[in-house]
C-alpha cells in the first residue's frame, strides 16, 4: 500500500529548496565581500606604511641639512651667533 503525501507538502519542499539556494548564495556573496574588504584593508595598511616611511625620509635631519646648505646657502651658526635663553 502506497502512502501519498498531501498536496501542500510539494509547494513547501519547493519553497524550502529555493530558500536554501538563496541562503547559500547570500552566504557566498557575503563571504566574497568580506574577502574583498579584508584585501582592501591590507592594501591600505601597506600604503600607509609606505607613506610613513616616505614621510620619515622627508623629515630626515641629513636631508633637511643638505637642503638648508644647498638651496638656502645656510651654514651651522658660529659660537658668537648662538643666543641662550634663560
Amino acid at each position: 500500500m502506497k502512502k501519498w503525501l498531501p498536496l501542500w507538502v510539494y509547494p513547501m519542499l519547493v519553497v524550502m529548496a529555493i530558500g536554501t539556494v538563496w541562503l547559500r548564495l547570500h552566504v557566498v556573496r557575503t563571504t566574497y565581500e568580506i574577502t574583498q574588504l579584508d584585501r582592501m584593508i591590507r592594501n591600505l595598511h601597506q600604503e600607509r606604511e609606505r607613506e610613513e616611511l616616505k614621510l620619515a625620509g622627508l623629515r630626515s635631519p641629513r636631508r633637511l641639512e643638505s637642503i638648508a646648505r644647498g638651496k638656502f646657502q645656510l651654514e651651522k651658526p658660529r659660537q658668537d651667533q648662538v643666543i641662550y635663553l634663560k
